[in-house]
Parts: C-alpha cells; structure tokens; sequence
C-alpha cells in the first residue's frame, strides 16, 4: 500500500532509484523445430534481466513492494538464426488491503504477428526512450510502462498518467520500426494493439475505464474486508463504468482485457450477494460479456 503514499508526494523530486517489477518470464518454444534450443534459454534470461534490472521510474520500491507481473512469450516461428515471432501474454497482479489475497490486475494477449523481433544471443537488449533501439527492447518497455500505470490507477484515480504517455512515447518512436502492424492504425486489422491501448489509455473519452480500475481495486476489493456490501457495491459501480465504455464501442479493447481479467474473479465476488445485487451484475456482465454470458448463471448457485 505504500504507493498510495508515492503517488500524494508525485509532485516531490525523488532521487532514490530501485526496481519497480518483479517480473516472470517464460519462453515457449514447442512450436518451432531446431537444435538450437539454448538460443530460447537466453532469450528467457535476457528479457527477465531487462524487465527486472532496468529501472523505469523515479519511485522508490522496496523489494516486497516491487509490482509482480510475467510475461509469457510463445515463439511461433524462428529463422533458426535471430529473427523470431511469437504471440506475448502480459498479466499483473496486486495485493488486496488487509488480506492474504492478490487481484490480477490486467491480462493482455497479443495477437501472431504482432511480436516480430531479433535477438542475439549474449547481446545485451539495449532501450533508449527517445530513440527507436529495437523491436524487442520497445516492446518489453511498453509493456513495463502499461504494467506500472496499471497498478498506479488501482491505488490512485488516474495515478497511472504519466506512465501511459510514456507507452504513448515509446508507440510513437516506434512507428519507424519495421513492425508497423503492431505500433499503428495502419495495417492493424483491429484495434487491439499496441497503438490502440496507448490510445485508448491516454484520452479523455476513456476515462471511466480509468476509473473503474481505481474504484474496482482500491474502493472495492480493498474495502471489503472491512466493509464487504459497500465494497462490493464500489465494484459494481466499477462494472457500471466498463459497461459505459461498452456502450460507446461494443469490443473495445479495453473491455476486453476488463473481461478476460475479471471474469472469474467477478462471479466469485458477487457468489454470496443477495438476490437483487445478483440479478443487476448478471444483466450487466450478460450484456458486455456476450459469449461467456452463460457462466453468469453460476452466480449464486451455490447459496
């Protein structure tokens, strides 16, 4: 909870430095034919030292406070020398207030084709924010400013701002990288990319999904071991700003990292809630959850 403290003294110079994510780092390569499978390994290594070593912020972390998250890369195709593809899965979590329990905060899968990059192997993975290194050096620091606002929007509303103009930053450079289908509107075939969640996270027509994070997470599940109607009601009022974005545009991407983060964990929530609460979350999920609109119908059924 120390963040909370972080983010009322955000307009302090802080000139302390520690590492901000904890992060797990997996490489699948079963997808690929090749001899060369400690190529994999370090690859593993190498993107866990970079996430891990590298510091992102200007915020002192302990170490028992540093932001736990992974990163699951699934190579797809390799050239059997230094170009890879794969799909990336992104997911964090964070602790609940007063409880031996912790909340997964996003989970974002990209789609093949999106992560095309080299490696070498016993190269060190280079970034620099103001100038476009390499596809994977951008990709992973992206995703560790998205991960890091995030976790801030949980613990202060719109406390995640300056990280996501940084991701903003960092789509932008990275425009002139060879992999446009990943960091512009052009050649995306939807708008669940990298460009698009840096959009969608830096405007003003999204906010209430900025919100729903803080009120979800800090007024929500924070709240209910101490108060459990009101913090489940603060989450339902979460879920209210996420059917709004919903409204605006059926399949936002935001929506649906939203669902594919808290699907579960919302129909546990809501398991032992009377009966009207039950049938509001139920209607709302079954509208801005189509396909997964039967799993709603668990709700309940075990009281």
């Amino acid at each position: 909870m120390k963040r909370i403290i972080f983010l009322i003294l955000i307009s302090l110079p802080v000139f302390a430095f520690s590492q901000e994510l904890l992060c797990r780092v997996s490489v699948n390569y079963s997808q690929v034919t090749t001899t060369n499978t400690q190529i994999f390994q370090a690859l593993q290594r190498d993107v866990s030292e970079f996430m891990n070593n590298t510091h992102w912020t200007n915020y002192v972390f302990n170490n028992n406070e540093r932001i736990e998250c992974s990163m699951l890369i699934n190579v797809t195709e390799f050239d059997g020398v230094d170009n890879f593809t794969a799909t990336l899965q992104v997911s964090s979590t964070r602790p609940v207030f007063d409880a031996s329990l912790t909340t997964s905060v996003i989970n974002i899968k990209e789609g093949n084709g999106l992560f095309k990059f080299q490696y070498i192997e016993n190269q060190p993975i280079e970034y620099n924010e103001n100038t476009f290194t390499s596809e994977l050096a951008y990709t992973l620091a992206f995703y560790a400013q998205i991960v890091i606002g995030m976790d801030f929007d949980t613990f202060s509303e719109y406390g995640g701002t300056e990280f996501f103009e940084t991701a903003q930053k960092i789509v932008t450079n990275a425009q002139a990288s060879a992999n446009r289908s990943a960091w512009t509107a052009i050649g995306a075939s939807r708008e669940d990319n990298r460009y698009y969640l840096a959009k969608f996270l830096t405007s003003p027509v999204y906010k209430p999904y900025r919100q729903a994070m803080y009120k979800y997470h800090r007024l929500g599940l924070d709240m209910m071991t101490s108060d459990i109607n009101s913090g489940r009601q603060n989450v339902t009022q979460a879920i209210d700003n996420v059917k709004q974005i919903y409204q605006k545009k059926p399949g936002n991407f935001l929506v649906s990292i939203f669902l594919e983060t808290k699907r579960t964990e919302i129909i546990n929530i809501f398991s032992e809630a009377p009966p009207q609460e039950i049938a509001r979350i139920q209607q709302t999920m079954k509208l801005i959850d189509v396909t997964h609109a039967s799993d709603y119908d668990k709700i309940g059924q075990g009281n």
